[in-house]
C-alpha cells in the first residue's frame, strides 16, 4: 500500500502547475527561516544557542519547511478539511521547531526534567521527533493532494496509454 500511495503523490506532484511549485519554494524559505531563526540553526543576534546543532537539524529542518512549503502552496477550495490540514501544518511546524531546537534551551523541557535530563533525555530524542514531525507532514501533504484532486479537478487521470 506504501508505495501506492508514494507513486500516486509524486504523479499527483508532478502535475502541479508551475506557479504552485514556485508559491511551494517561497513558503519553503519561509517556514525554514521562521524555525531556523529562533531554534539559532541560522546565526542571530537575538537568539542564542549554547548546545551546537547536529547534521540532522538541517536535515529535518530541510524536509519539514520543504513539506511545509508544498502543502500551503496547494491550494484546494476551502473546507473544513483545509482548515484541519493548516492546523497539522502549524503543528508539524511546531514539532519540528522542537526537533531542531537546542535541547537545553527549551524552557518547558529544561522545567520538566532539568538541564541534565534535557542533555541525557531530551537531545538523543529529538531526531525521532524530527522523523514524527516529517510523518506528520508527508500525512497532511497526501490529504491536501486527494483534497486539491477531488475539488479543484485540476489533476487529470492518467490515460490507458499513460500506466
Amino acid at each position: 500500500m506504501l508505495p501506492t500511495t508514494a507513486m500516486s503523490m509524486g504523479r499527483d506532484l508532478a502535475r502541479l502547475p508551475a506557479r504552485t511549485w514556485a508559491r511551494a519554494a517561497l513558503y519553503a524559505v519561509i517556514a525554514a527561516v521562521a524555525i531556523a531563526i529562533p531554534s539559532d540553526l541560522i546565526e542571530n543576534p537575538i537568539f542564542g544557542r549554547p548546545i551546537d546543532p547536529t547534521p540532522i537539524d538541517a536535515g529535518i529542518l530541510a524536509a519539514t519547511a520543504s513539506l511545509i512549503g508544498l502543502i500551503l502552496a496547494i491550494r484546494p477550495e476551502p473546507s473544513e478539511m483545509t482548515e484541519r490540514q493548516e492546523t497539522r501544518t502549524l503543528f508539524g511546524g511546531l514539532v519540528s521547531f522542537l526537533a531542531v531546537g537546542c535541547p537545553v534551551c527549551n524552557q518547558l523541557v529544561v522545567a520538566l526534567v532539568g538541564t541534565s535530563g534535557a542533555l541525557s533525555w531530551w537531545a538523543p530524542v529529538q531526531p525521532v521527533v524530527g522523523l514524527l514531525a516529517i510523518g506528520l507532514l508527508l500525512w497532511t501533504l497526501k490529504l491536501r493532494l486527494e483534497t486539491y484532486r477531488l475539488t479543484a479537478c485540476p489533476l487529470p487521470e492518467p490515460t490507458a496509454a499513460g500506466r
